[in-house]
């Protein structure tokens, strides 16, 4: 660490004229380090403090210091960058910005990105492309044998499909029926069987139950079987039993021999998909 002079003197002799630019060599190499500025500046020159552990550069009109850092905590801080502690990193609130890790980073985009439609259908549960969502609300090897099933609550702007994976009963003959829960009564309405929907003990069931605009309200919501497996799988036609029309917020499926509701679901997987529409929403 040194500081020298960079003035030339024309009377030196050659042995004061290499001691000067050994001198000069020598506070280049080490930054113009010492503990009090150099005596003789210029526009651009950097000096090491190392009084104050910091790395200064002179200013453009050459009558100040810049610090342009601080190497104290024994590594070079830049200066002028706030650094976010982990609490400030992970406040949504905080208008604070500086060094942050770029999972941090990337999580705090996708928090603030404004909500993006997934075009198609998609799992109900989907928040962005990619996040594993699967749309399962039954499953015989999770949940076993069920009686009722029933989606979640339906939100405005899309209409729904219940996508049935490989479902049997457990009787020997069954229809496959199906209630709605209005908006306005919030109590299921009756359940209506699909019409000649008989299934015999080794029938499987596979196919989509589509609910077009669930939320717009009517009397009657229409319901449609895109996949069916026997005769007689016409499109369904669900009342609300409302005194008025109403919206849908949510539907319940079941089996049922005749006028008994004690079958189950003893096989398969029962998930829920949406997809943008723009009546509703």
């Amino acid at each position: 660490m040194t500081q020298g002079t960079y003035l030339l003197d024309t009377g030196h002799t050659k042995a004061q004229a290499f001691a000067m630019l050994q001198g000069v060599l020598s506070a280049i190499q080490s930054g113009n380090a010492g503990a009090t500025p150099p005596a003789e500046t210029a526009a651009g020159m950097l000096w090491v403090d190392t009084a104050a552990r910091a790395l200064k550069m002179r200013n453009v009109p050459n009558n100040g210091w810049i610090t342009l850092g601080s190497f104290a905590s024994g590594s070079f801080v830049p200066a002028g960058v706030n650094r976010l502690t982990e609490a400030q990193a992970k406040d949504a609130f905080s208008d604070i910005y500086g060094a942050v890790t770029g999972a941090i980073l990337r999580a705090a985009i996708l928090a603030h990105a404004p909500d993006a439609v997934i075009p198609g259908w998609h799992p109900f549960d989907m928040v962005r492309p990619g996040d594993g969502a699967t749309g399962l609300i039954w499953s015989y090897d999770k949940a076993g044998s069920i009686q009722n099933v029933e989606t979640p609550e339906f939100e405005d702007g899309y209409e729904y499909a219940l996508v049935f994976e490989a479902v049997a009963t457990n009787k020997t003959t069954s229809t496959l029926q199906i209630s709605v829960q209005p908006e306005i009564t919030g109590t299921w309405s009756a359940f209506t069987s699909f019409p000649g929907a008989g299934f015999a003990w080794g029938d499987i069931c596979s196919g989509m139950l589509r609910l077009p605009m669930p939320r717009q309200p009517r009397l009657v919501h229409g319901c449609i079987w895109d996949a069916p497996l026997k005769a007689g799988m016409e499109d369904l036609a669900v009342p609300t039993g409302a005194p008025e029309a109403s919206a849908l917020s949510a539907v319940r499926v079941r089996w049922a021999e005749g006028n008994r509701i004690n079958e189950v679901f003893r096989t398969g997987r029962v998930r829920l998909f949406k997809r943008r529409e723009h009546l509703t929403g």
